[in-house]
């Protein structure tokens, strides 16, 4: 059976509203979602739109939710972020003048209080007018992945890559070239735990519908031929931002629900795997 035929076991999560609410990474114990929910707290006032949300589980519930502080705030939009393994050095996104078109900056938590973060800086990847989206780091913290609609692509917007050295600083990103890209949009990369795994959300034609989340084996050098992962986890509907937090469970965000349709997150279970590992011991 291939990966792509797998079952999921899908659950929408309970904090979800009306606003939109789609995942972007882990940080710590807590799930970070980009909403533009109203939140009724003075320290809000003035902020913009898109927010940067922490939530943390408790138990078969969820937190109230929190807003990221210090370099995270802002009357700009804030979208994707993705933190190193340590915790001590980040990479976000967030809009300049043009509402929609992002920017790529860093960051380093201070040595001095562990909830802030200074030497904020912005990261040019592309000429003014291009939008840099949805960082991913890997594990090792070696490679940063992104999209954008920069020129040179395949059409609409690429995802790219681009090393990270141990100081911090980036080098220059590249294409991740035609095995990945199509003259249709990918965007939202991220990696499985152990960096074998790429996935991204596209609205190529192998779509079920809008953007479905695909897949390709790597070695962070080279990539396989993208699969769909099938209509246990894709809709007619958009799914964004697949997050892997073990070998059989993570999140992903849609606009599925149909009372909604709006950025909804929600967490899966790949059933189908412990039912191979219930098989394979019955064998032994």
């Amino acid at each position: 059976m291939s990966s792509a035929d797998n079952t999921y076991a899908v659950t929408e999560l309970s904090f979800n509203t009306a606003a939109d609410e789609y995942a972007t990474c882990m940080y710590q114990k807590s799930l970070v979602v980009v909403s533009n929910r109203k939140l009724n707290r003075r320290t809000i006032l003035g902020q913009s739109d898109y927010k940067l949300l922490g939530f943390t589980q408790q138990k078969s519930t969820w937190s109230v939710p929190y807003l990221l502080p210090g370099v995270f705030t802002g009357k700009t939009n804030h979208g994707g972020i993705t933190f190193n393994k340590n915790g001590t050095q980040v990479f976000f996104t967030k809009t300049l003048s043009t509402p929609n078109t992002y920017a790529l900056f860093t960051a380093h938590k201070s040595t001095s209080y562990n909830h802030l973060w200074r030497d904020e800086k912005q990261i040019i990847v592309a000429a003014s007018g291009f939008s840099i989206e949805n960082p991913w780091l890997s594990t090792d913290g070696k490679l940063l992945y992104f999209s954008s609609n920069m020129p040179g692509g395949f059409g609409g917007y690429d995802l790219y890559a681009v090393q990270v050295f141990k100081n911090g600083v980036i080098g220059k990103p590249y294409n991740l070239g035609a095995q990945i890209n199509s003259s249709a949009n990918e965007n939202f990369p991220s990696l499985n735990p152990d960096n074998t795994q790429l996935y991204f959300a596209s609205d190529r034609k192998e779509s079920i519908g809008g953007y479905d989340i695909f897949y390709a084996f790597t070695d962070t050098k080279s990539y396989s031929a993208p699969k769909n992962m099938g209509a246990a986890i894709n809709s007619v509907s958009n799914e964004i931002r697949f997050i892997p937090t073990s070998s059989t469970s993570g999140y992903f965000s849609s606009n599925k629900n149909s009372l909604s349709r709006t950025m909804n997150v929600y967490a899966y279970e790949k059933v189908a795997a412990a039912a191979e590992f219930s098989t394979s011991s019955q064998q032994d």
